[in-house]
């Protein structure tokens, strides 16, 4: 494998998030343009894939958190794709298509990670090992110790698996002035981890050539513990939480993990003295895994969300789903569901915003997307919450998930996933 290799550069104007590389010069910086070549044309217009399209301008004279209205505090004017065209220059197709004009259909099929054959479990770990080391040609992530000062925020080349790491950290940390943020704890929670599954799948496709990847799911109720937690998978974990020497994975360090609150502070790096950690079943209000019979319970409430559209909320599919509806039964949990899983782990996956520095994330998620695609077919007349001023920032149906490119609004991923270009195999619960 290449040597995962970090590069810094000053940072000439002020920005705060990941963009695509053509987007950070200065010339598309003091314009306000985020509208790259394709073959030779901005967004590929000369090919009829898209156009530079000009969008309201935001005049403010104070701080406002630029996840609000993104992302229209750094640009006037992005790439509005044409048709099935995709991308931050018009470039790629939308997922579910292929091909030089995205005029040919592709589905891939996310298996249960046990399924897998072995070739395809080799393929799977051997790609993302290739997604943690080799840097990304396409984006550039931020970080700062101070964001009141332009001389402290840098650019960092970074390897997509970490690009992807920041994309998560960055939407998860709390907006400005509230404990909210525009990925969880509203109604846009499963359809932005939906967005954020399918851009990894269709970076790795591009990085590595082939169309056929897919991340798996990991079905959490067929075990009473991780029974992915091993070398086989993602490592085995000694008593102090490290993964053992023998998994690929003890050498993976965390990136971002040292201040997820502060709007002052981007994705410190600290010489990535630190390692995965893990320690499932450890902490007694956690000490187990979510069941079949969770599962089908969920899959049954009939509202997708509910006013306040928060943590609180009681009788809501996202609520339950996301696990802060916690079932008052003899486990006495704290957490459920997707929650659940999370602190089940007790170790990296408990830090919401740098979870994803742990792998299991993706599987794990692909699962909760897997349960959010059952119920949709169980409930096909459901809607995304219409806008409301009690939902968060960021996460109302019109609201373009951040920090994404091209634009994309919350509502749009409230679709089938075969619209999107993939299914899940079958498995009983």
């Amino acid at each position: 494998m290449l040597q995962f290799v970090m590069l810094l550069l000053l940072l000439p104007n002020s920005l705060d998030a990941h963009f695509p590389k053509p987007c950070t010069t200065d010339e598309a910086l003091n314009t306000k343009t985020c509208c790259p070549e394709w073959e030779g044309s901005p967004c590929g217009v000369r090919a009829g894939r898209g156009e530079c399209d000009s969008y309201n301008k935001i005049q403010t004279t104070d701080y406002i958190d630029y996840r609000e209205n993104w992302p229209f505090h750094f640009y006037d004017s992005l790439c509005r794709c044409h048709g099935n065209f995709d991308g931050f220059d018009c470039g790629l197709c939308k997922h579910g298509f292929k091909g030089h004009h995205c005029n040919i259909t592709h589905t891939t099929e996310r298996k249960e990670i046990h399924s897998l054959t072995e070739e395809e479990k080799t393929k799977f770990f051997n790609y993302l090992e290739y997604s943690k080391t080799n840097i990304s040609s396409k984006y550039s992530i931020l970080t700062s110790n101070d964001t009141s000062k332009e001389s402290t925020l840098k650019f960092i080349n970074a390897s997509l698996y970490d690009v992807y790491i920041w994309m998560h950290y960055y939407a998860a940390k709390p907006l400005k002035g509230t404990g909210r943020n525009v990925a969880h704890e509203g109604p846009a929670f499963p359809f932005w981890h939906r967005m954020f599954l399918l851009f990894f799948e269709r970076e790795v496709r591009e990085m590595t050539s082939d169309d056929s990847f897919f991340i798996p799911y990991w079905n959490w109720t067929k075990s009473d513990h991780c029974d992915i937690c091993n070398n086989d998978y993602f490592g085995e974990s000694d008593a102090t939480g490290l993964i053992s020497p023998q998994s690929q994975f003890s050498k993976w360090k965390p990136i971002c993990d040292k201040d997820n609150n502060s709007l002052g502070i981007i994705c410190i790096q600290d010489l990535k003295e630190n390692s995965i950690l893990r320690n499932p079943g450890g902490d007694p209000t956690s000490n187990t895994l979510p069941t079949s019979s969770d599962v089908q319970k969920t899959i049954e409430v009939s509202e997708y969300d509910v006013r306040e559209y928060n943590k609180s909320v009681k009788h809501s599919f996202r609520n339950i789903l996301e696990g802060y509806d916690v079932p008052q039964d003899f486990r006495q949990l704290n957490s459920a569901m997707h929650n659940l899983v999370h602190n089940y782990l007790n170790g990296t996956m408990c830090d919401v915003p740098t979870a994803v520095n742990d792998p299991i994330f993706m599987v794990h998620h692909s699962f909760v997307d897997k349960i959010l695609e059952e119920w949709m077919d169980a409930h096909p007349d459901a809607t995304y919450p219409e806008n409301s001023d009690t939902i968060p920032e960021g996460q109302k149906a019109d609201d373009f998930m951040v920090p994404f490119f091209p634009l994309v609004q919350n509502k749009y991923f409230m679709d089938h996933t075969i619209t999107f270009g993939y299914k899940y195999a079958d498995d009983d619960y």
